[in-house]
């Protein structure tokens, strides 16, 4: 079981619905569900009675008795990351949504670590909606966004901005002047870059489409535009990589698709030593992309 989890679990049986516990925790229900279902899973035991039409939950038997170990076991682990885990000041812990992992991050952490060999570097993958919550709870040190949120305690700063492309299976034939019109969704590769692009899509496309492959994780995208039959709009410096060795080649569309914007968050009180240094890197890295707008450090508490 994680911190998430139970803070999850908590919040829900403070606030009386799963409704008021998302809002509260700044994340959506879908996953603030997930986290709980989790939960159960591992503990193997539901904590909750479902019930259709019930906007109040009722805890289960094993719920009512799970709250008294929910909270001793989240002092616990505040106890050990106070005083044994983040005493450590050679630990920097970074996290990120799956693209920047899968196609900028790696490069960057190579020189990080020959610049500091001592420093124990922990990489982890998330979400979004879940990284105000890894960095204010000291989970993480600094964390890669796309989707910002309001935070107290957290900053958020933009780390830059990027032109979004039509990448293109060669086997599909299209010209290179591509219409809207002229893409089959159900020929796909379907990735979420960002809320803004998500309404772009939905306006275009329409809601219900239904792709023929939908990525949670990039790190499968070279193998799936291996097939040459696919369409995706993609950020053009991974697009880029993709055209060394895959079938496909970047199109021109009638219609742009929106920009995508990368944010960085870190907490306001006690900023890890490593940030700056990481950040350095990361400009230095984006800096030799085409097409990639860097902006300045002006950020604030929250958005």
């Amino acid at each position: 079981m994680t911190f998430l989890e139970i803070e999850a679990f908590l919040k829900i049986t403070e606030c009386g619905s799963f409704s008021s516990a998302a809002e509260k925790l700044y994340i959506t229900q879908p996953a603030l569900g997930r986290r709980v279902r989790a939960l159960e899973e591992e503990l193997g035991y539901p904590l909750f009675v479902r019930s259709k039409g019930v906007r109040h939950v009722e805890l289960t038997r094993q719920g009512r008795a799970f709250i008294g170990l929910a909270h001793r076991w989240q002092a616990l682990w505040r106890e050990t990351q106070e005083e044994v885990l983040l005493g450590n000041e050679k630990s920097f812990y970074v996290a990120s949504v799956g693209s920047l992992l899968a196609f900028m991050l790696p490069t960057v952490f190579q020189t990080f670590i020959k610049e500091n060999p001592d420093c124990s570097l922990h990489v982890t993958t998330l979400h979004s909606s879940d990284a105000y919550t890894y960095v204010s709870s000291k989970n993480a040190d600094i964390a890669f966004i796309t989707d910002p949120m309001y935070s107290s305690q957290v900053r958020t700063n933009i780390l830059f901005q990027e032109e979004l492309c039509l990448v293109v299976g060669q086997d599909l034939k299209l010209p290179e002047q591509v219409t809207v019109e002229e893409l089959d969704p159900r020929l796909e590769i379907r990735t979420q870059w960002d809320r803004n692009f998500d309404l772009w899509h939905n306006y275009f496309f329409g809601s219900a489409a239904t792709p023929r492959v939908y990525l949670d994780e990039m790190g499968f995208l070279q193998y799936f535009t291996q097939n040459g039959d696919n369409w995706a709009f993609l950020p053009r410096s991974i697009a880029r990589q993709l055209l060394k060795d895959a079938p496909v080649s970047i199109h021109e569309l009638n219609i742009r698709p929106p920009q995508r914007t990368l944010y960085y968050l870190y907490r306001v009180q006690d900023a890890s030593p490593y940030q700056e240094q990481l950040l350095s890197l990361c400009r230095q890295k984006l800096s030799q992309e085409p097409g990639i707008i860097l902006r300045e450090e002006s950020g604030s508490p929250g958005i």
